[in-house]
């Protein structure tokens, strides 16, 4: 330990009793006694120009980093927690709700007398009315490395951290002063007032100089950057690293000097000394680099033009100043490309990689040692040219052409969901129309014969006393019932999707053809395709022409006289045709062929070649009648299809 009094140093070591060499921290009693604590080697208090251990802490060993005296209490800090020391009597604090206290480093008390300990990893603690509470970042504190803790005149607490900057904590809120608002280093070891409404700052990148006034807007968001005045090693520092991490890390004397230790010695700082550089520095752009090769200097003019492409663009710039040149600082910005201010410390070059094409004009602003603004400083304009692809009229025809794509696509779109819906209602007027045929079929066809089962069985049953009679209204009832089941075979099969093919519709005739023509003893010949096409049929179109064929072979049995009928199928490319020919009697056909029958050779009028021809139309095909008196009739049917968008072939 040395002393400075009266223009001498003298040394404490070993001879007066200070056993340790590590001595960390100091502190002044209300006698002016000095006490000591050192690193693991025990307390020592002064008695006239020798030390001692402190009464009854002989065997006291603990690292000291920390001192204060509170009235007549001595409060240590130590990298177990804190100690209150009184009259010789030790009172450990080392954990706060089961928690170790941390390894103190800074303890200060404030107008209220609630005293502060700051600590190497565990915050900011406040002891208050006996009772102790902790802040860390969670609380709003920027480092739980809190190095030093100075109160103000106002009653704010000010705390340096390691990392974490300079820290207000005021109205119960912390607020933060880092390099984003222009702190120079965010180590602080030590915060002095000079007296004169400026505070004084040790940290890693030497001693910093900022108004109170300034800090406080800044804490209080009106401020978004403080203006630090930086002495290091051009101003007279050793080293520009502070010492930091143990109290006290620097003071004040009655002369108004600051005193600063350093990893190479002591500094004093004379406040009252400090003279201001007025003159603004003058500020140059030396040079405009594109792909590493210089595209102008300093003596060219605007505007420069770049060729298209990407390129890797340079401004190199400087800043005259006679007095600290190193100290100058720069401000930059590329309007048109960057809003704000970039400030880019002592750096003397601005790279960008990519600038789109555009007119532009480089700004660069500088201040002195004394952070005196050259806020006109110096510009340059260009302007990158665009290839064509990245010109105005370029984007406006993309932009018509892709507005019509839009308007092109939502029509399409649109277009898609009508067709979708005039699909769906055709399907349900499809549906409606099928079930009012069925609904139909049922009511006039199986209706009709149960009705006739129904009377024929009253006349049966009034016949029992006459067995032939019973006979043959039983014989009338079994035939009324195979034509009934023949009936409800012929609407189920017309109803099953599963049908829904021509093939299966070819099998279909097939069948009913070799039963009915047999029943009525006339033979049947088929000219039938080996290979079916995959063609989807609708139950519509299946009922249509099976009743239609049905229609011709009942002409055929009931009025030809004929003994054979062909049945022929022919398959086309979008169409089939079905055909039924036989050798009977046939008749003329006239201009009111359409409603004749076959009948005993004679035309006359009914209804049978009406209705095949309208069950054809109803599902967008015809029918062709052929015949001549004594050669037989042909009866044609011609059935269209349509292809699917998908490929398929249905009707």
């Amino acid at each position: 330990m040395y002393r400075l009094q009266n223009g001498g140093w003298t040394n404490f070591d070993s001879v007066q009793s200070i056993r340790n060499p590590y001595v960390w921290s100091l502190a002044a009693d209300s006698a002016g006694r000095i006490w000591a604590g050192t690193w693991g080697g025990g307390l020592f208090v002064q008695k006239d120009d020798a030390f001692d251990y402190a009464p009854g802490l002989v065997d006291f060993r603990a690292p000291i980093p920390a001192l204060l005296f509170v009235r007549d209490e001595l409060w240590i800090g130590t990298t177990a927690g804190a100690v209150r020391y009184n009259n010789g009597k030790l009172q450990w604090f080392s954990e706060i709700d089961g928690k170790p206290f941390g390894d103190v480093r800074a303890i200060a008390q404030d107008k209220s007398g609630a005293l502060w300990f700051g600590t190497a990893g565990g915050g900011l603690v406040r002891r208050e009315n006996g009772a102790f509470h902790r802040f860390k970042k969670s609380d709003g504190l920027s480092s739980d490395f809190v190095e030093c803790l100075h109160f103000a005149d106002d009653g704010a607490l000010w705390v340096g951290t390691f990392g974490g900057g300079l820290n207000r904590f005021k109205n119960g809120k912390f607020s933060v002063i880092n390099r984003e608002q222009g702190l120079p280093n965010s180590v602080i070891g030590h915060i002095e007032s000079d007296g004169s409404g400026y505070f004084w700052m040790s940290s890693y990148g030497g001693i910093l100089r900022a108004s109170e006034k300034d800090l406080n807007r800044c804490a209080d968001g009106e401020l978004a950057e403080v203006r630090f005045l930086n002495y290091g090693i051009n101003d007279g520092l050793p080293t520009l690293e502070c010492s930091e991490g143990l109290q006290s890390a620097g003071g004040k004397t009655a002369d108004g000097r600051l005193w600063f230790p350093t990893a190479k010695g002591l500094v004093a700082v004379d406040p009252a000394g400090v003279k201001m550089n007025p003159l603004p520095p003058p500020v140059r752009i030396e040079a405009m680099r594109v792909d590493d090769k210089t595209f102008a200097d300093s003596y060219d003019v605007g505007p420069l033009k770049i060729p298209p492409g990407r390129h890797h663009i340079e401004f190199e710039y400087t800043g005259l100043s006679f007095v600290a040149p190193e100290k100058v600082r720069f401000k930059c910005r590329l309007n048109n490309f960057e809003n704000e201010w970039a400030d880019v410390g002592t750096k003397r070059v601005a790279p960008y990689n990519y600038i789109p094409p555009g007119n532009y004009s480089f700004q660069v602003i500088a201040c002195n040692n004394d952070g005196v603004w050259n806020e006109t400083g110096a510009s340059l304009s260009f302007q990158v040219l665009p290839y064509f692809w990245q010109t105005t009229w370029f984007h406006v025809l993309g932009g018509v052409v892709t507005v019509l794509l839009a308007g092109g696509l939502v029509w399409f779109d649109t277009r898609r969901r009508m067709r979708r819906k005039v699909e769906h209602a055709e399907r349900q007027r499809d549906i409606e129309r099928e079930r009012t045929r069925i609904a139909r079929d049922i009511h006039d066809d199986l209706g009709a014969q149960l009705t006739r089962i129904t009377m024929m069985s009253e006349s049966a049953r009034g016949d029992l006393a006459n067995p032939g009679r019973a006979a043959a209204g039983l014989e009338k009832i079994y035939d009324t019932a195979r034509e009934l089941t023949r009936s409800m075979d012929e609407i189920v099969w017309a109803v099953s999707p599963r049908h829904d093919t021509l093939e299966s519709l070819a099998t279909y005739l097939e069948k009913f053809a070799h039963d009915w023509l047999g029943t009525a003893g006339i033979r049947c010949r088929l000219d039938l395709p080996l290979q079916f096409p995959e063609w989807h049929l609708t139950s519509e179109v299946r009922h249509n022409v099976f009743l239609a064929f049905k229609e011709a072979l009942h002409n055929a049995v009931k009025h030809s006289g004929a003994s054979e009928v062909l049945i022929r199928l022919a398959v086309k490319e979008k169409s089939f045709e079905l055909t039924v020919e036989d050798n009977g009697r046939g008749f003329a056909v006239g201009e009111k062929a359409e409603v004749v029958f076959w009948s005993q050779g004679r035309a006359a009028s009914g209804n049978g070649l009406e209705n095949m021809r309208r069950r054809l139309a109803a599902i967008g095909g015809s029918c062709e009648i052929q015949s001549a008196s004594g050669v037989g009739t042909k009866v044609t049917f011609f059935v269209q299809f349509k292809v699917s968008a998908g490929g398929k072939t249905g009707h």
